[in-house]
């Protein structure tokens, strides 16, 4: 008879490690041809299960490919919503006509800042009219207006429905 060969310190160690991990007894009712039972023992919390899979997919796999099929559906719903123009269609809306101006402007007593919220004077025409009515004195008509310079006949025309002229009165 062979004699077994001595223990070597690593298998002891195994086997150390091996008593020391917390094990619990599995046992299988039958093995097949009616053989008797096996005991097999598995580290405690581990099962012999595998885990359930379907096309190769964990539950996992499948909870996040449902919920990233579920936000793709509602953006093509969404996106289908919005194509089929429900809600775009226009609303006639009635507005008053434009009305430019509705006030009338004295032309011998109105500030360069009135002259200027007239069409077609800016700033500097607005300084002229009034410098020239300080030098030369208050106009006697609205077609006293055409004497400052950058006021010609067309300006005047265009301008004349916002002018007003009441006659200056000597104090």
């Amino acid at each position: 008879m062979s004699k077994a060969a001595p223990a070597t310190t690593q298998e002891h160690a195994a086997d150390e490690v091996a008593a020391t991990l917390p094990v619990s007894p599995v046992t299988a009712d039958s093995v097949s041809g009616g053989e008797s039972a096996r005991n097999v023992t598995l580290p405690e919390g581990a099962s012999d299960e595998e885990p359930q899979t379907f096309l190769g997919w964990t539950a996992t796999d499948r909870w996040f490919f449902g919920i990233v099929a579920a936000v793709i559906l509602v953006s093509v719903a969404i996106h289908l919503f919005r194509l089929s123009g429900w809600g775009l269609t226009p609303i006639a809306i009635h507005r008053p006509d434009d009305r430019k101006y509705e006030f009338q402007l004295d032309i011998n007593t109105a500030t360069w800042v009135e002259w200027m919220q007239l069409e077609g004077i800016g700033e500097t025409l607005a300084r002229r009219v009034v410098d020239d009515r300080t030098a030369n004195g208050p106009f006697q008509s609205i077609d006293d207006v055409a004497r400052v310079n950058g006021i010609g006949p067309a300006k005047l025309r265009l301008i004349r429905p916002w002018l007003t002229f009441k006659p200056a009165t000597s104090k």
